[in-house]
């Protein structure tokens, strides 16, 4: 395949995810609010997410921990806290994997689209 004079071919090993092509990081918006609608209707992607917050909730340390810059000196936490802490890690994890799937999930459909509509060409 050609390309015109002077445009270069975006090579896919080579994206930077953090200073994507304005084009790309629109695509990439939407794609994030399609993750985000479809995700609301998992029921354990609820139950995750719920957990988490009644976590958050409960244990205001945390968000310390994880907002940017929030912890300036060293903190001791309880058993108890510890295990809150843990917990909470743990449903990052998920959260983070089940959208991630998600997206993989949309990625694929996308390309069945593509390929359905390619072939109509």
């Amino acid at each position: 395949m050609g390309n015109a004079k002077g445009a270069t071919i975006m090579d896919i090993k080579n994206i930077d995810i953090y200073n994507l092509p304005k084009w790309f990081s629109d695509i990439i918006e939407e794609v994030d609010i399609l993750c985000e609608e479809a995700l609301r209707s998992s029921v354990s992607y609820s139950r995750i997410t719920e957990e988490r917050y009644k976590i958050l909730d409960k244990h205001d340390f945390i968000s310390k921990l994880t907002d940017d810059g929030g912890v300036d000196e060293p903190m001791e936490l309880t058993a108890r806290e510890t295990k809150a802490l843990s917990r909470f890690f743990t449903l990052e994890y998920d959260k983070a994997r089940a959208e991630s799937i998600q997206m993989y999930l949309l990625g694929c459909s996308h390309i069945f689209k593509l390929l359905r509509a390619l072939e109509e060409i």
